[in-house]
């Protein structure tokens, strides 16, 4: 039995969970998604409409928070809080150099302590390009937890941290990939 837990603002993460999740059915297992909802009053409702009407001041506004390693509130789904699971995959979009919020907020809670204590688990991190602090972030919590860290993936978006940050929040702002933004070819949004 497999527990992939994510977070997801974008649904970039979302569809990396899912991915995993379809590669261990494939090999037999039997996985259980489990997304984690951020709830917390004070960036939940800017940051939940999508398309955003203005990104880039929305986003920044969580940035002070995020940087001091906060977290916030959050829903667990059951199957997240807890169960006897042969492997755990913690999945995280990457924010200002560091594991989102949310996912964070879970790492700290008491329902990861249950889920993770004695057991193995994995980490994968969603990014423009700076994923090793996510990585380690998720690592260090999930250790701090009772988990085994087995092993870490990665995945990042083409077009370099200029190119790839303009893409995502032309596709955040308008609710799909934009060929162009100011004027230059974009790659897709993640």
């Amino acid at each position: 039995r497999v527990l992939v837990v994510y977070f997801s603002l974008t649904q970039q993460s979302a569809r990396v969970a899912e991915a995993m999740g379809q590669a261990l059915t494939k090999r037999g297992c039997d996985v259980t998604q489990a997304a984690i909802e951020f709830t917390d009053e004070r960036w939940a409702p800017k940051l939940s409409r999508f398309p955003m009407t203005h990104p880039f001041p929305q986003i920044v506004k969580i940035l002070p928070a995020q940087l001091r390693h906060k977290t916030g509130e959050i829903r667990i789904p059951q199957e997240a809080e807890a169960g006897d699971y042969d492997l755990v995959l913690l999945a995280s979009p990457t924010w200002w150099f560091q594991t989102s919020m949310p996912m964070r907020s879970y790492l700290k809670s008491s329902a990861a302590q249950k889920v993770l204590n004695g057991k193995p688990f994995a980490c994968a991190s969603i990014s423009r390009r700076y994923y090793r602090f996510n990585l380690g972030q998720m690592r260090k919590l999930g250790e701090k937890n009772g988990g085994r860290h087995v092993d870490k993936t990665h995945f990042v978006a083409a077009g370099g941290q200029v190119k790839s940050m303009l893409s995502w929040l032309g596709y955040v702002k308008h609710g799909e990939p934009q060929a162009r933004v100011f004027g230059l070819k974009m790659p897709p949004p993640n």
